[in-house]
C-alpha cells in the first residue's frame, strides 16, 4: 500500500474548494474541522481559523448539508473532526444518521476516551462510518494494545504531547511505540502534530504507514497563493511516493 498522505482543513466558507484542491494534489485523506467554540486539541493556527468559520457562520449542520450536496463530486475519503459537546447538541443519533447520509468515512474525536468510542461503536454496530482512534505517545503498553486491537479505519497516533502544530521534536519512543501499535492493529498507522516539511514527511513515513499534516494546510490556505499551495501539498506527496 502507497504511503497515505492525510490532511486537515477547517470547515470554512471555501471547504469545498479545498477538498478539491487536496483531492487533484494527491490526499488520501481529508479531515474537516467542524469550527468549535473551545477547541482543548487545537493549536493557534487552527483555532483561530475556527473562529472565523464560526464568523461565516459555519455548522455543523451546515457542513453536513454541503457535503450531502457535493459527495458525489468528491472521490477523497473525508472524515470530520470534532468534539463531543458538538455531537451531543447536534444530537447523537442524528450527527450519525446525517454524517452517514453525506458521505463522511469516519469520525476523530480528540477529546473523547476510548472508553466511550468503543460504547459508541457498540450503541451503532450497523453503522458504515469509522470511529478512529487517538493513541499518544504517553499510553502505557496495555493501553496502546488494547486500543489498537480495537481500531477501525485507521490509527492517529500523536507525534509530540502538545497541541497540533507546535514546533518541537518528535517524540523520542516514536519508532518503537509506532512498531508496538502496528503489531497490535489490523488497521494502517498514521501519525500527526507537528509536521510541516516534506523533509518530516519523509523521515516520518520510513516508520509509519501514512502521515497527517493539519496546522501547516491549513495556514497555507489562509495565506498563500492557490498555485503555491498546490506546490507544496505535490511536494508532500512526492515526499511519501519516495519512501518504499
Amino acid at each position: 500500500m502507497r504511503k497515505q498522505f492525510v490532511a486537515y482543513i477547517m470547515g470554512n466558507e471555501d471547504f469545498i474548494d479545498h477538498l478539491k484542491t487536496l483531492e487533484r494534489t494527491g490526499a488520501d485523506f481529508v479531515e474537516i474541522g467542524i469550527p468549535f467554540s473551545d477547541p482543548v486539541a487545537d493549536g493557534p493556527v487552527i483555532m483561530a481559523a475556527g473562529q472565523r468559520a464560526i464568523q461565516q457562520g459555519m455548522t455543523a449542520e451546515r457542513i453536513l448539508g454541503t457535503l450531502k450536496a457535493h459527495k458525489d463530486d468528491l472521490q477523497v475519503q473525508y472524515l470530520l473532526m470534532t468534539y463531543m459537546h458538538t455531537i451531543e447538541a447536534y444530537g447523537e443519533a442524528d450527527f450519525m444518521r446525517d454524517a452517514e447520509a453525506a458521505g463522511v468515512y469516519g469520525l476523530i474525536i480528540p477529546d473523547m476516551p476510548a472508553e466511550y468510542i468503543a460504547e459508541m461503536k457498540a450503541r451503532y454496530s450497523e453503522r458504515q462510518l469509522k470511529l478512529i482512534s487517538l493513541i499518544a505517545m504517553t499510553a502505557d503498553t496495555a493501553r496502546i494494545e488494547t486500543i489498537a486491537r480495537q481500531a477501525e479505519g485507521f490509527i492517529y497516533t500523536v507525534t509530540m504531547n502538545q497541541i497540533t502544530g507546535q514546533n518541537g521534536e518528535f517524540h523520542p519512543e516514536l519508532r518503537e511505540k509506532l512498531a508496538l501499535i502496528q503489531h497490535n492493529s489490523n488497521v494502517p498507522v498514521f501519525t500527526g502534530f507537528g509536521i510541516r516539511t516534506a523533509e518530516q514527511v519523509q523521515q516520518l513515513a520510513t516508520i509509519a504507514d501514512g502521515i497527517i499534516i493539519g496546522s501547516e494546510i491549513v495556514r497555507r490556505f489562509e495565506l498563500d497563493e492557490q498555485a503555491d499551495i498546490e506546490r507544496y501539498l505535490s511536494s508532500i506527496r512526492q515526499a511519501l511516493d519516495s519512501v518504499e
